[in-house]
Formats: structure tokens, C-alpha cells, sequence
């Protein structure tokens, strides 16, 4: 026979025990409330990780084109096609080519600030300037598309609207980081274009010669 104690069946002997009802029905909520859960985030990750590939086969498309034809004819639909996305997958994640450019070298000067600091808050020395070019090396595969189409110009404007944001900058600290930053940017896309011969501890004392007074700013 089963007895019914404390919300609970169980038989004479004590052997068997089915649990309430109502306790079931909450054990089964929360597991089906933390299977959605984690379904959702799996979907996140997954999204997550699509959107991460169809920026990265973006930015590499336009790299490809860039040296191929002049980047004013580079239209979205080649883009999609270079990179194997669908126009959708691009607005999903850009307005337009201009973005991806932008997104590429905000990356770039990112990555470069946190290697080996801001000029802005150290001056920069013979070992800043060693890892500067160090980082131009790794990154040539990047770099030398950009700077050998001829798009040096377009990628000093970006770098030199970074500056023009600091607004605490005094006129004369502008014009001296604008000056710095066209001589390394020109010294950095001849140096990719002569396929960097020198060595980045060469081209360290060659700036340190060329800004020597650069780092006594006030």
C-alpha cells in the first residue's frame, strides 16, 4: 500500500518514494529554463563568432582589391563577392567601405598604442621607436597593400584626426605631433616599399636623429 507523508508517497516498507506533484513541475521549469538559457547564449556565441568572420573576410577582401584596382572603384557587391558574404552580412555590419578602412587602421593604432605607448603620455625614445618599427614589421602584410596602392594619404588622415581629438593639446603640442606623425608615417610607407631593408634598430636611430628634440616638447 502507498502511505502519503509530509507531501510525499512511499510504500509500507519504506522502499519507494515518488515525489509531489508540484515539486516535479519545478524541478522540470528549471531545467527547461536553464536549457533556454543556454541555448540563447550558445546562440549568442555562435552570432557572435559569424559576425567575427565576416568582418575579418571584409577587411581582407579590401586589402586584396585595394591592390588590384584604384579603392574609389571598389564597389560593395565586389566586396561581398571577394570576402563570400552576402550584401546583408555587410550593412549588418558596416555602412560603408569607408568603415572597413577605418575599422582596419583604429585597429591598427590600437594595437600599436597598447605595444608601446602613446607619444602623447612618454617621449619617445630609441627602444620606442625600436618596437614602433618592430610592430611594422609583423604587421607587414597589412601595411604593405595599404602604403604600396597609395593610400599613405588616406591613412594619415585617419591617424591625424586621432591628434585633432585631443582638444587639451596646446596649438603649438598639434602642430608638433602633426609634424612627428608625417615624417614617421612617410619614413614607415618608404620603408615597406624598399621591402624594409634596414633594420628596425636602424630605422630607431634614424628617427631619433630626424625628432631629437621631439621628446623635450612642452
Amino acid at each position: 500500500f502507498l502511505c502519503y507523508t509530509n507531501g510525499n508517497y512511499s510504500c509500507n516498507n519504506g522502499e519507494v518514494c515518488l515525489p509531489n506533484g508540484e515539486d516535479l513541475m519545478e524541478k522540470e521549469t528549471k531545467t527547461v529554463k536553464n536549457s533556454s538559457a543556454e541555448r540563447l547564449a550558445g546562440l549568442r556565441r555562435h552570432s557572435e563568432e559569424v559576425n567575427k568572420l565576416v568582418v575579418e573576410s571584409l577587411q581582407q577582401a579590401l586589402l586584396l582589391l585595394i591592390t588590384k584596382k584604384p579603392y574609389d572603384s571598389i564597389t560593395v557587391t565586389e566586396l561581398c563577392r571577394k570576402a563570400g558574404v552576402s550584401r546583408m552580412a555587410f550593412y549588418g555590419n558596416f555602412d560603408n567601405k569607408d568603415d572597413i578602412f577605418r575599422q582596419i587602421v583604429s585597429e591598427l593604432h590600437l594595437e600599436l598604442m597598447s605595444r608601446v605607448g602613446s607619444p602623447l603620455r612618454q617621449a619617445p625614445n630609441v627602444n620606442w621607436y625600436v618596437q614602433l618599427f618592430e610592430y611594422v614589421e609583423e604587421k607587414s602584410n597589412v601595411l604593405q597593400p595599404i602604403f604600396n596602392a597609395g593610400y599613405r594619404e588616406k591613412y594619415l588622415q585617419l591617424v591625424n584626426s586621432y591628434i585633432l581629438r585631443h582638444t587639451e593639446l596646446s596649438d603649438e603640442n598639434v602642430y608638433l605631433l602633426l609634424f612627428w606623425c608625417g615624417g614617421i608615417i612617410n619614413a614607415v610607407s618608404h620603408w615597406l616599399h624598399d621591402n624594409m631593408r634596414e633594420t628596425p634598430e636602424q630605422m630607431a636611430n634614424y628617427c631619433c636623429k630626424c625628432f631629437v628634440n621631439f621628446g623635450t616638447r612642452r
